[in-house]
């Protein structure tokens, strides 16, 4: 039986790929609300990883919105890619080793010094290095933001580095896709076309996406095998809809 899926992503194209990957999980097609980004992309919380982030901090009970929202959501699913853990400072702000005069005072995204006066030190010595632990910070700081007594109807996905590995998995079943960088720019976006598709230069857009999606959900198996992110999320919405 379908659902009522709730979806919390960085943006447009990362919301395709997460409804094309939860229906193939779930061999339903199931119905979506975009809960962040708002469909102006300026709305109260912005777009990209700080919305997400500003999303679970400010959204004021999670379980009751579920409930409150018609028609009611039977799971939320929030999304925030990897490189976030890799390369913004904000997302290391209340590590153990870092040492800051606002650190538990001021809400990272709110604290106005990390361009010139932030002691931040990346990579961050209290993690270790790896997929899972970039996983795992990731996890946690969303979780640790969130206004939810229950979480048994909420996921959280990261994927690593970004969504866009796990279009490479399906195109090209590239092994450890995962420890690539920034993998729209140094593969997909590389050329012209990507497979034959139009790609335009750092520009996603949710036509060339769609098809990328579709080609995810097709190969979803494969995709699970190379990224430890996807089978992640494979794990978590069997887990928030009993199945």
């Amino acid at each position: 039986m379908s659902k009522v899926i709730g979806i919390v992503s960085e943006g447009p194209t990362d919301y395709l790929v997460l409804k094309a990957a939860i229906d193939t999980i779930t061999g339903e097609s199931n119905r979506y609300l975009s809960l962040q980004p708002e469909r102006d992309m300026i709305g109260r919380f912005g777009n990209g990883w700080k919305g997400v982030w500003r999303w679970c901090k400010e959204t004021e009970s999670v379980n009751v919105l579920m409930k409150e929202i018609q028609p009611q959501i039977d799971a939320i699913v929030i999304q925030m890619d990897g490189d976030v853990i890799r390369k913004e400072k904000e997302a290391h702000c209340l590590c153990d080793t870092t040492s800051c005069e606002n650190k538990g005072k001021v809400f990272p995204l709110y604290c106005d010094k990390h361009v010139s006066e932030c002691p931040v030190i990346i990579p961050c010595e209290s993690h270790e290095s790896g997929i899972e632990a970039m996983m795992e910070h990731g996890e946690e700081l969303l979780k640790s933001a969130l206004d939810a007594d229950d979480m048994s109807q909420i996921a959280i996905t990261i994927p690593c580095d970004s969504t866009d590995a796990w279009v490479v998995a399906a195109y090209d079943g590239t092994d450890d896709i995962e420890t690539r960088e920034d993998p729209w720019k140094t593969i997909i976006a590389k050329k012209k076309t990507y497979h034959g598709i139009r790609v335009r230069g750092d520009k996603k857009n949710v036509l060339t996406y769609a098809v990328f999606s579709d080609r995810v959900a097709e190969s979803w198996n494969e995709v699970t095998q190379k990224c430890i992110s996807a089978k992640r999320l494979e794990q978590e919405v069997k887990r928030v809809l009993g199945i």
